[in-house]
């Protein structure tokens, strides 16, 4: 069974650069760009973690968080060090972010859940 995970940003090319450097080894990533559609596939099948840029479109990755399940662990992706956020989080990246503090990061995460 592969642990999964979810992100969510406005930056396509930030989200294929996630994909790219965070899948395999029984790690599955599925990215976003679209909050509803980000919505309706947690909805659909909770991943295990997921992943917040805190500015979108219309919204935030905080606003975001307050909807989703206390139970989903949750990580804040941001490039504003200010950020004052109402939603717990599990974790906080600044961006740009260091590869190998998410790595890092999502392997403690997945040794939690086993």
């Amino acid at each position: 069974m592969s642990f999964r995970i979810f992100y969510l940003d406005d930056e396509p090319e930030l989200l294929e650069l996630f994909q790219d450097m965070f899948s395999g080894d029984g790690i599955d990533i599925s990215v976003f760009s679209e909050v509803s559609t980000a919505l309706q596939a947690i909805e659909k099948q909770p991943p295990d973690l997921i992943f917040l840029d805190y500015r979108l479109a219309g919204i935030t990755g905080d606003e975001i968080a307050l909807q989703l399940d206390p139970g989903l662990p949750k990580a804040l992706i941001t490039g504003d060090q200010q950020v004052k956020t109402k939603a717990s989080f599990v974790a906080y990246f600044s961006k740009p972010y260091r590869v190998g503090e998410i790595e890092a990061f999502i392997k403690e995460c997945i040794q939690s859940t086993t």
